[in-house]
């Protein structure tokens, strides 16, 4: 019985490697590259089928090749020019390299990857060496069958092919690399199937402009710009409906008149930013979660103060399905001009408009005096659930300064509600002044009378009105 089991085995695996090799090809193509490599020790066969996949999937990271860049040369060269020699078909080929070296492999197998039967090659460049050691890599543009293309610490070169023929690319990656500017809009203008672009760190580059009639098919876009902080370098203009994600940090954004209907995900950080007297008008999907606002008020505005806050209202009111986080940086020096009782005339009474929920107001005070104008044309148009104040005071802020500033903003906020504006305060029901516990990391309520007696030094007042959801 014994004997029988052990002939059934070796018999069993000649039937396998009887199978036709097209058939032992596409079972092959479900394998890693690692998996593959090991069937050919299962038996003689087996030994080289593996070279004759249709999909191949080399990594100079692989433990195997680590330090071994020209035996790892000579595996990708090798195999290679035996599919060619024998005339298979490669359909996929993803190769990963992160030195210089590997850039010679590039240069000899691009240029026949069409005629190999080639439509799917992903390349991932991600050289290890500093910036002063950029690869140079002018021959990519001429790989017309990539699909994905990730490039770090790379250069694109100076000379502008006349055509680059990225006709299936979907996904383009680049990470501290150097492109001229008309060499990228070649480049992204050629790319009818992009669905996805993600650009960090970049040398070269002034405008980015994603354009409806040449990105149909774009759903992520990101740009990261952490190495230069000056706005100008580069500016986004985006007219792409198709969008689902989009994040910016580091840039001038434009938006231009098409919804983003599609939007799942939006974060615009650092130059998003308004300067000047006008407030955007920016609508959201009834499904936005919440919205963040940080805006910065200094004197060239202060004789306009109140379409300023008018302004802020339409704001405020477009953002008003989702939870509003409120930041404004108090830089001014001087009074700003603004009339309560017109103001609550144009906003409530006329405009017909319920002030807007702000769950957290964050107020950043450059002078103490002149706080109480903004909070009265900032009550004029919404509703804080909660108050935060912080200084913007130079030289050393002490815990003792921090409480005596503290109770001086407090005594002016009782001030103001009681002697201002009826109309305004009259839905207020109520204050709670609140210090954070930094060893239960808790807000817990105080009396302001009895301020200096406490330990705290972060503040806050919990409002409640009458008129609120």
């Amino acid at each position: 019985m014994k004997k029988a089991n052990s002939d059934r085995r070796p018999e069993s695996m000649d039937m396998l490697s009887e199978l036709p090799k097209e058939i032992l090809q596409r079972i092959l193509c479900l394998l890693s590259q690692e998996e593959a490599v090991r069937t050919s020790v299962l038996s003689k066969p087996w030994r080289h089928i593996w070279r004759t996949r249709p999909n191949l999937v080399f990594s100079d990271n692989d433990n195997y090749f680590r330090g071994k860049e020209q035996e790892f040369l000579s595996v990708v060269d090798e195999t290679l020019r035996g599919y060619l020699d024998q005339g298979l078909r490669l359909e996929e080929f993803h190769l990963h390299m992160s030195n210089h070296v590997s850039v010679s492999l590039l240069d000899k197998w691009i240029p026949k990857f069409e005629s190999m039967g080639v439509n799917d090659f992903r390349l991932y460049v991600l050289s290890k060496d500093e910036v002063g050691g950029m690869i140079d890599l002018p021959v990519v543009l001429k790989a017309e069958p990539l699909t994905l293309l990730w490039l770090y610490n790379c250069d694109l070169g100076r000379n502008i092919p006349e055509k680059i023929p990225f006709v299936r690319l979907q996904a383009l990656r680049l990470q501290n690399v150097s492109i001229e500017q008309e060499i990228f809009d070649k480049v992204i203008s050629s790319c009818a199937l992009l669905a996805s672009m993600w650009f960090q760190d970049c040398i070269g580059l002034t405008t980015i402009k994603l354009e409806t009639k040449l990105h149909k098919h774009l759903k992520q876009f990101i740009f990261i710009n952490d190495v230069t902080y000056q706005k100008d370098d580069c500016s986004i203009e985006i007219d792409a409906p198709t969008l689902e994600k989009v994040k910016i940090f580091g840039s001038k954004i434009r938006f231009h008149g098409h919804e983003l209907c599609n939007i799942k995900s939006l974060y615009l950080a650092n130059y998003y930013e308004y300067t000047g007297l006008v407030i955007p008008s920016v609508s959201f999907a009834p499904s936005s979660g919440r919205s963040n606002l940080k805006l910065y008020m200094r004197d060239d505005g202060v004789n306009d103060a109140q379409s300023w806050f008018l302004r802020l209202s339409a704001l405020l009111r477009d953002l008003r399905r989702s939870e509003i986080t409120l930041h404004i940086f108090h830089l001014a020096r001087f009074d700003l001009q603004i009339e309560e009782d017109i103001l609550v005339r144009d906003n409530i009474n006329d405009g017909n408009y319920k002030p807007v929920v702000v769950e957290n107001f964050r107020l950043e005070i450059g002078q103490l005096s002149l706080f109480p104008y903004v909070l009265s044309g900032l009550f004029c148009i919404c509703r804080p659930r909660k108050v935060t104040p912080q200084w913007l005071g130079k030289g050393t802020w002490t815990d003792e300064r921090k409480q005596k500033e503290a109770g001086e903003f407090f005594g002016k906020f009782t001030k103001m509600i009681e002697n201002g504006n009826r109309e305004i305060w009259r839905d207020l029901e109520g204050c709670t002044f609140e210090g954070l516990n930094e060893i239960r990391l808790e807000w817990q309520p105080f009396e302001v009378t009895k301020l200096s007696e406490t330990e705290f030094t972060e503040f806050r007042i919990q409002m409640k009105w009458s008129d609120q959801d």
